[in-house]
């Protein structure tokens, strides 16, 4: 792909763009201690999980992984839900940049056109733009979280694409998970960046890889 046949970047928005100084890692390891449960997954399963549920609220979305991880590994699900309804949701407001992620929205805008492709909700992404101080810098943004269908289904992207009028060749997508990100926009026939801040097993292969957000001050598909 050449720097003339892509006009817009996609991206994630959590652990892409920004993330919470307390990691899920911490909150998880709270939830499993609060409701006196031993920790039978981490992150990564709560995260491969995530990208096959979907739910009208953070609490049910929470309570659908985390079942389902005990059903897959025969534990208890009351367990499950324990750990779940002992979970704490991070504060959206208190959000700050991944390293570099704020320049590179900068250099990525000096020549193409930006857009927002998140499983999040509408009202908790949209209070941390704000506390970024970048709810203006998107043409368009999907908040597949409130749509019913996320990522990896190629949907949000094709809502994405359809607002802004362009084609899938047109634009490629930045995110930190193969599963969700890469995944989806290779179904929605887009090319993908995947920001590899954990390594992750997955069927995708990415067209590029970048380590940290610094990397997209030079667009690896230049």
């Amino acid at each position: 792909m050449s720097t003339a046949d892509t006009s817009t970047v996609f991206l994630d928005l959590d652990e892409t763009i920004c993330e919470h100084p307390r990691s899920t890692a911490d909150r998880l390891a709270d939830a499993f201690d609060a409701a006196g449960v031993e920790p039978f997954f981490d992150v990564p399963d709560f995260r491969r999980r995530l990208a096959r549920v979907t739910a009208d609220s953070a609490v049910e979305l929470r309570e659908k992984c985390f079942a389902g991880i005990a059903d897959e590994l025969g534990r208890d699900p009351a367990d499950a839900l324990a750990v779940a309804r002992a979970y704490e949701d991070p504060d959206p407001t208190e959000v700050e940049f991944l390293p570099g992620a704020e320049a590179a929205l900068d250099a990525l805008a000096a020549g193409h056109d930006l857009a927002l492709v998140t499983n999040g909700d509408r009202e908790t992404q949209r209070a941390k733009l704000a506390a970024l101080g970048i709810e203006d810098r998107f043409a368009a943004a999907t908040y597949a979280g409130s749509t019913g269908v996320v990522k990896p289904d190629p949907d949000p992207f094709h809502r994405t694409l359809s607002a802004l009028g362009i084609e899938a060749s047109e634009a490629v997508h930045v995110g930190n998970s193969l599963r969700s990100d890469v995944a989806g926009a290779q179904a929605a026939g887009m090319e993908a960046v995947w920001l590899a801040r954990v390594e992750e097993d997955a069927d995708c292969v990415p067209e590029y890889r970048i380590d940290s957000m610094r990397d997209l001050h030079a667009p690896p598909w230049v």
